[in-house]
């Protein structure tokens, strides 16, 4: 019984490393051993494991004829997981089909057995394979939803094996936040030497924006305050598990300020506010942007299905410096698109994210509808920026993020996009950056972004490689 559970063991570590031939060998060897000792369960299993190995080694008929064996067995002994697990193989092998539909069927029923069954390693592959099922049949919806269920508890149970399996479904999110990052960084250099510009002043080709030239007061390819306050949101919240603490939060940015340039007067006023009074609330006054610029982070650290949780979190962080109605709604969007994004969600689908949850967020702080018809509009393809640019309103703001995100299939695509809108290049460029980011490790985008040597970012690699899995790690606490 020992030996051919280490048999069974072997031929799995070879399917894993595509080593068809001694899969099989192994797998046989096992099914061979236990029909010997009358090891029904153990025939069962090996029948399985038998079927897997000829279908990856092309014998389609072949491994039919197991998975058919194996099945009537599993019934006969009332082995309802064992089932499950055949279930679940005949669901990978309806996606290899294209048969996207049976898949999801299959997937599905196997998945709510192994629940059942609290066998959790089982759980977490079902997802996976529900998720990928889910995609094929366009519910991308459903699709995100057991894809990041999956990927958390790959995170917490460690079952690497899934990530060697199914890389583009069971990614690191410490390594995409990192991207993230890096991209916003990267878009914030490209837009800094166009900020202000009206668009005819931008109306130029994507070579020549990514020349990065210097200008006026600022050395070439630096990053602004929005790069500088986005860290700092992002160490903020991973130091408190995706929390926020008003005062201390004023207090590390009234400490950096010196430090960093290009600070709004609505920022500044707030942390002369809290130096003179300690006050941590500001006043209502001027819509902008300064606080939806920052709000990625709060969406990565707080999982895409903690709506409540993250609105909350992203209005308390934005009434230290932005108590405007209509900045809270913008900084809500951006939290709510930055967590969808993370876990994979397409331009379209993240615009419906952010429609509903401009609608929820208005509610929540007594504003107006404006934004959730201005998205809609980006959502239809009847939105126009403006042609003197992108101003400071945080509605234009994340209308115009958006709409870059579905205007080229590229990270580099969207970044020119958004500096050849003219206007607040720097803070549009960051947050498209931030948003398309999502999809790539910070090493991808370096590759795609040839210009990204230019970029003035002094040990910033390492400082964004902490601040990414510190708030990975801290998703992954809010996820269980």
């Amino acid at each position: 019984m020992v030996h051919t559970t280490i048999l069974a063991n072997l031929g799995t570590v070879a399917e894993t490393k595509y080593e068809r031939a001694t899969a099989e060998h192994h797998h046989r060897e096992a099914l061979r051993l236990r029909r010997e000792v009358a090891d029904a369960r153990g025939v069962l299993q090996s029948l399985h494991a038998v079927g897997r190995a000829r279908l990856g080694a092309g014998g389609r008929e072949d491994a039919e004829r197991y998975f058919t064996e194996a099945e009537q067995l599993a019934e006969s002994l009332d082995e309802t997981l064992e089932r499950a697990k055949i279930w679940h193989t005949r669901a990978e092998l309806a996606l290899r089909d294209s048969d996207g539909s049976h898949a999801l069927e299959l997937a599905t029923a196997a998945l709510e057995t192994f629940t059942s069954s609290r066998t959790h390693y089982d759980i977490t592959h079902a997802h996976v394979t529900v998720s990928r099922a889910a995609l094929a049949c366009g519910q991308e919806r459903q699709a995100i939803e057991h894809g990041a269920t999956a990927r958390s508890s790959v995170l917490a149970m460690g079952y690497g094996l899934l990530c060697l399996m199914y890389p583009e479904e069971v990614y690191d999110l410490g390594e995409r936040i990192a991207g993230a990052l890096t991209a916003y960084a990267c878009g914030d250099a490209l837009g800094l030497p166009w900020e202000n510009a009206p668009k005819a002043d931008v109306d130029i080709t994507p070579s020549q924006i990514e020349q990065l030239p210097a200008r006026d007061g600022w050395p070439r390819g630096a990053t602004s305050d929005d790069t500088a306050l986005t860290l700092l949101v992002a160490r903020h919240l991973a130091d408190r598990d995706g929390g926020c603490d008003a005062s201390a939060f004023l207090a590390d940015l009234a400490e950096h300020e010196p430090a960093i340039r290009g600070l709004g007067p609505t920022t500044t006023a707030a942390i002369e506010r809290f130096r003179n009074s300690g006050e941590t609330a500001a006043s209502p006054g001027t819509a902008t942007n300064g606080a939806a610029m920052r709000a990625l982070p709060i969406g990565w650290v707080l999982p895409h299905d903690q709506a409540d949780r993250r609105r909350q979190i992203a209005i308390e962080m934005s009434q230290t410096t932005h108590a405007d109605p209509a900045a809270l709604v913008a900084a809500c969007v951006i939290a709510a698109c930055a967590s969808w994004a993370l876990e994979g969600a397409s331009p379209s689908l993240l615009l419906t994210v952010a429609v509903e949850e401009a609608r929820e967020a208005a509610q929540a702080v007594g504003a107006d509808a404006q934004l959730s018809e201005m998205l809609t509009r980006v959502s239809e393809g009847t939105w126009t920026a403006p042609a003197n640019g992108i101003s400071l309103d945080p509605y234009e703001t994340v209308a115009a993020a958006l709409l870059c995100t579905t205007r080229g299939p590229s990270l580099r695509d969207g970044l020119a996009s958004a500096v050849q809108l003219g206007g607040d290049t720097d803070t549009v460029a960051a947050l498209v950056g931030g948003l398309m980011g999502c999809k790539l490790t910070a090493e991808q985008v370096r590759a795609e972004l040839p210009w990204h040597r230019l970029v003035a970012r002094p040990e910033r690699d390492s400082v964004i490689a902490e601040a990414a899995t510190a708030l990975a790690t801290a998703r992954a606490v809010q996820s269980s």
